[in-house]
């Protein structure tokens, strides 16, 4: 058997990639931490019964599971950690003052990639912030995940937003049966207009007049604001509106702003409005996030999030330079290591069964040696 041989769409990290993955990991969590979010880690793996449990479902199809021998029950790999920092807030948390402001940084595992991203084995790190659900919330969210970003090295931003529940709204008072709803909902996923024209429904012009009013947010919006569309539905288009409103004006000339309220790029829990962000360069987005809503013991609690996906934007960054390399000849020296470390300075210790030369420092890819107590350039 080929030992290299790893399953499809998991992947060993090398250096100097390994270093600039938590490197960049870090980078993240310290601006969530500067808006006041505080880490949680939840475990790769939990028993099904909770992993899926409610909008949990939704994940199910791709869900690894295994069985624990210990208590003969089913456990799940994390397809996703948003549903598992819900899970915390709704219990572990659930005394805690409200809004709960929640960030995380960890690996999940998928059964699939998707359509234009086929790794299965992805690092997540966003955050959630739980017990609102205002425009102001969703604007935060945004927000942070832009400032992120920046801290990341980029600030050319597409913030593409969304609202996949609006469909739902304006069939709310229809009566169509399940082939007909799979029918529909499958040709506004593809903004097939002529196939919604084969399908009956009071509500059909509005439907197909809200998939093309898309582009620009302010030009998108200004159409929407011209259409009839159902109270629940003109709400969510407030909500949307004033979203924009507030990123326009704390946001940066560096980011486009488009609104495409029928698409659905986001989770199948996400419910309010959604986003996707777009870097150049990437034919993908690298990170979505949204409003959802987390079923509670007592009541439900409405919270919205993000997550960027850490393996595309290391794709799409620098490689990290490589750090000044000395080579300490002699005896191993704890004193002067962490004196030539003071200095900015990665110590390698020479073994006896390599030599303490030059030409071995060299080898070992470092640019200076440390010898008899003097730093030398090679």
């Amino acid at each position: 058997m080929n030992k290299t041989l790893l399953p499809t769409g998991c992947y060993d990290l090398l250096p100097p990639v390994a270093r600039q993955e938590s490197e960049l990991s870090a980078a993240l969590l310290s601006v969530f931490e500067g808006f006041g979010y505080e880490q949680v880690s939840p475990p790769l793996l939990e028993y099904t019964e909770s992993l899926l449990a409610g909008r949990g479902a939704a994940m199910g199809a791709q869900t690894f599971r295994v069985m624990d021998p210990g208590a003969h029950k089913v456990m799940g790999f994390r397809p996703d950690m948003t549903l598992q920092i819900a899970r915390i807030a709704a219990t572990r948390m659930a005394g805690a003052p409200k809004p709960l402001r929640l960030c995380y940084n960890g690996l999940i595992l998928r059964m699939q990639g998707e359509q234009f991203h086929n790794d299965r084995q992805l690092r997540q790190v966003g955050i959630e912030l739980v017990g609102t659900a205002s425009p102001e919330a969703d604007a935060e969210v945004i927000l942070v995940a832009a400032m992120a970003l920046k801290k990341a090295g980029v600030s050319t931003l597409s913030i593409d937003l969304n609202l996949p529940g609006i469909v739902g709204a304006l069939l709310a008072s229809e009566k169509l049966d399940n082939v007909q709803l799979e029918k529909l909902f499958e040709a506004v996923a593809h903004k097939d207009v002529s196939a919604l024209k084969d399908i009956a429904f009071s509500s059909r012009d509005s439907l197909i007049a809200l998939m093309q009013c898309a582009g620009p947010a302010a030009s998108a919006l200004h159409q929407i604001e011209k259409l009839q569309l159902p109270p629940a539905a003109m709400q969510m288009c407030r909500d949307l509106k004033e979203v924009v409103h507030i990123l326009s004006e704390c946001g940066s000339k560096d980011w486009t702003l488009t609104v495409d309220a029928t698409e659905n790029r986001g989770l199948s829990y996400h419910s309010g409005i959604n986003f996707s962000i777009f870097i150049p360069g990437a034919a993908f987005e690298v990170g979505r996030g949204g409003r959802y809503v987390i079923e509670g013991e007592g009541a439900d609690i409405e919270a919205t999030g993000f997550t960027l996906y850490v393996e595309s934007l290391r794709n799409l960054l620098p490689a990290p330079q490589r750090q000044k390399r000395v080579f300490v000849a002699g005896k191993l020296d704890a004193a002067a290591a962490l004196r030539l470390q003071a200095e900015g300075f990665v110590t390698v210790h020479a073994l006896s069964e390599y030599g303490f030369d030059e030409e071995e420092a060299a080898r070992l890819g470092c640019g200076h040696i440390f010898q008899n107590g003097a730093l030398k350039a090679l």
